[in-house]
This record gives C-alpha cells, sequence and structure tokens, in this order.
C-alpha cells in the first residue's frame, strides 16, 4: 500500500498505531499520512508522533475526549496549538447509523473549536483538510 500511495502520489488514511506508522515512514520516509482517530493516544503520543513524522496528519474523528462542555482539555489545547497545520475534524461515518448523529457532532465541534484562537480553529475545522486535499490534487496533475 506504501508503494502504491508514493507511486500514485496520494495520501494513506491509516487506521493505524504508532508502530505501524513508524513502518509506513520506514517504507517511504516521505509518505503522506492521516492518521485516523489520532490512533486513539494520548496527548502526550500524538505530539510524539507529529514530531517525528513531518508528513503526518492527525484526525479527530470519533474522540471527544479533547474538549468537555465546549472547552477544550488543556493538554490537547498544547498540542492543538504547537501543531496548528496539522489536525482535523472527522465524522467516521462509515456505519449508516453513524449518518444520524454528524448534526450533532458538528455542534458539539463548532462548541470546542470556539475555544480556540480562531486561525487554529479553521485549520482544524477545514484549512489542513483543504490542504492535504490539494496536495493530492496538485501531485497527481504532474
Amino acid at each position: 500500500m506504501v508503494r502504491l500511495a508514493a507511486r500514485y502520489k496520494i495520501f494513506l488514511h491509516a487506521h493505524a498505531d504508532a508502530e505501524a506508522l513508524d513502518r509506513i515512514f520506514a517504507q517511504d520516509p516521505e509518505a503522506r499520512v492521516l492518521w485516523a482517530h489520532s490512533g486513539f493516544d494520548n496527548p502526550e503520543g500524538v505530539a510524539a508522533m507529529l514530531s517525528k513524522h513531518k508528513n503526518l496528519w492527525s484526525d479527530l474523528a470519533f474522540r471527544s475526549e479533547h474538549a468537555t462542555g465546549g472547552k477544550v482539555d488543556p493538554h490537547w489545547r498544547k498540542l492543538f496549538l504547537a501543531f496548528p497545520d496539522r489536525f482535523m475534524l472527522g465524522t467516521d461515518t462509515f456505519t449508516p447509523e453513524r449518518w444520524y448523529h454528524v448534526i450533532d457532532q458538528a455542534n458539539w465541534s463548532r462548541q470546542w473549536l470556539a475555544d480556540l484562537p480562531l486561525d487554529v480553529a479553521e485549520n482544524i475545522a477545514y484549512r489542513n483538510a483543504e490542504t492535504l486535499a490539494r496536495w493530492a490534487l496538485g501531485s497527481r496533475r504532474r
């Protein structure tokens, strides 16, 4: 999969733990990887992986511990501020019943995003995803 992604200049969306990510980047240090659910890792583990791999992005799909009551957890805040260009929202709608929760999830996400600086919130909400998509589209045109 890593070789195919490099050949066709696409990013990988890895449902993986930190060890598996290290293996992906060992095969191709220039791979671009979106880490599904941020590996369900804690903020310190996510920070370590983002520091280690420059082409790693983390999605926040199906996670909720990063915010409560419209406020971002201090450990996650530190992480979002340290890596404002590397996180993005996600919905994880792989089963039809999860589609019923998209509106509630969007409303909840708007609440905690409002607790961050506007530029960081906009990056997480949509800009980082746009950047990754633009890279993928631009890479294939070459």
